[in-house]
């Protein structure tokens, strides 16, 4: 997104690009090896220790942006060897759908508290006072904390006047939610992927770029250049705005035909058909005696219940998401046609890796990086109009409060409770509400994104901007 544009982003861009461009040409296999080389001439800052570590990072970042683990691949396998692996694979995405890679991890600092040179070996000593665990000593006119009495209770932090005792946090865990960073005995960062919704929050906060999500770019470039089988693109309603204010979502859609696609589908068309369905569902469920029931559009959201709040799995709605009910259609009429979900959700991959229907998902900034290796400017293509068969509810689901506002409409008269949680913090004050019981809500829509969908970490634009650009859309 723009707002966290950074150096690993345009790196993380670079490697999309190239890969898109050498899989078109037919010459992954044929150039890849020399493709660490190349960058690392090309890169006019060193970000490593060495060229050889540089060369190693840009090696394992190749390898998950053509969707391979490392128990994927044989040891010692070449890039080239790679590119094969990926070339013969069918489009679809994995169920843990990111990976700390351990080359590139910095290892940083694995002490929460430190005391900075602000110290002034003042008299009262407080930070020593307080201490339950008598970790804190004077040495050399300096607090120092005794790592092995620590037990991080931050005691000290709070009782110092000058703050010169700080609390440092990972980026990546302080960004994790969920809590499923996690050290392992080498103080690398790894993901544990039982605890891990897929928000993938932690890309970018890592500043080291050691955080990625596998992509079907290799597969999806293959399947649109072989042409053998109809490449059906479903392009989510959050696409407002995503290639820039003047690219319109009819010359959208050409763009998307123009580099193969047989079929663009608006899946705002199936989201007013889930909300239809939801209130349905909601209806029955308190006839039933239930009455709480959480969506099921953000899988982050879903993954979140069933890994933190296993008690309330029993709430959340049967419908299907908008992306599973839209591919599904198209397979119904097509079985042989390769469903491609375009949106702004990382963790869309991991929901489609357990869906027969959906073969593979891109993020906006995948699919612009496709763009950009063939040459097309968006904003150059000529075209007014939609991009598709939806309608104003179904494209209100992009942003918070969508999904409410739709059910609402499709329940008429019903009146119901609603309930917003929007963002991962919201959400899981919710859930707690919730479990305890004390959550007044019937209905209970959940994003784990802040301002919903837009603001997902596959975007290309800031959530505020295409907000407008969507009110104005969807009011067309």
């Amino acid at each position: 997104m723009s707002r966290r544009n950074s150096e690993t982003t345009g790196i993380k861009r670079q490697l999309y690009t190239a890969l898109a461009d050498m899989t078109w040409r037919g010459q992954l296999a044929a150039e890849i090896n020399d493709y660490p080389d190349t960058l690392t001439a090309e890169l006019s800052t060193r970000y490593r220790c060495c060229e050889y570590k540089e060369k190693a990072v840009l090696t394992h970042r190749l390898r998950v942006a053509m969707g391979l683990a490392p128990e994927d691949v044989p040891r010692h396998a070449t890039l080239a060897d790679m590119a094969k692996i990926a070339l013969s694979r069918t489009p679809k995405p994995k169920q843990c759908g990111l990976e700390m890679m351990a080359v590139a991890c910095d290892r940083c600092p694995f002490e929460k508290y430190i005391v900075t040179d602000v110290c002034r070996n003042c008299i009262a000593h407080h930070c020593r006072v307080t201490c339950p665990k008598d970790a804190i000593t004077i040495v050399n006119h300096r607090a120092y904390i005794d790592r092995s009495r620590c037990v991080e209770c931050g005691l000290c932090e709070r009782s110092c006047p000058f703050r010169a005792i700080i609390q440092v946090t990972r980026p990546c865990e302080q960004a994790c939610v969920p809590k499923a960073i996690v050290r392992d005995g080498n103080n690398v960062a790894r993901i544990d992927c039982e605890k891990c919704v897929g928000c993938a929050a932690c890309i970018p906060a890592c500043p080291f770029g050691s955080v990625a999500d596998y992509t079907s770019i290799v597969q999806v470039v293959s399947a649109l250049k072989e042409g053998r089988s109809p490449v059906v693109a479903l392009v989510a309603p959050s696409f407002v705005g995503q290639f820039g204010t003047k690219a319109s979502p009819s010359a959208l859609r050409l763009a998307l035909l123009e580099i193969g696609f047989t079929h663009v589908h608006e899946v705002a068309q199936a989201a007013r058909q889930v909300a239809e369905d939801e209130a349905a569902e909601i209806k029955h469920r308190m006839s039933e005696g239930k009455p709480l029931t959480l969506s099921s559009c953000c899988p982050s959201f879903v993954a979140t219940v069933k890994t933190q709040f296993p008690q309330l799995e029993e709430c959340i709605s049967t419908t299907p998401s908008p992306m599973a009910h839209q591919a599904t259609q198209v397979k119904a009429a097509n079985p042989a046609a390769i469903t491609v979900f375009i949106g702004p959700c990382v963790a869309k991959k991991s929901e489609a890796s357990l869906l027969p229907d959906v073969d593979a998902v891109l993020t906006f900034e995948e699919v612009g990086c496709i763009f950009v290796a063939r040459g097309i400017n968006i904003a150059t293509l000529s075209g007014n109009g939609t991009l598709g068969e939806g309608d104003t509810l179904g494209r209100g689901f992009a942003k918070a409060g969508g999904l409410t506002k739709a059910v609402k409409a499709a329940l008429g008269e019903a009146e119901i409770a609603t309930h917003l949680a929007n963002g991962l913090d919201e959400v899981l004050q919710t859930l707690t509400k919730a479990k305890k019981g004390e959550l007044n809500a019937n209905f209970v829509e959940g994003m784990a994104c802040s301002g919903g969908c837009i603001g997902g970490h596959g975007t290309l634009v800031n959530r505020q901007v295409t907000e407008k650009l969507l009110d104005r859309y969807c009011e067309a």
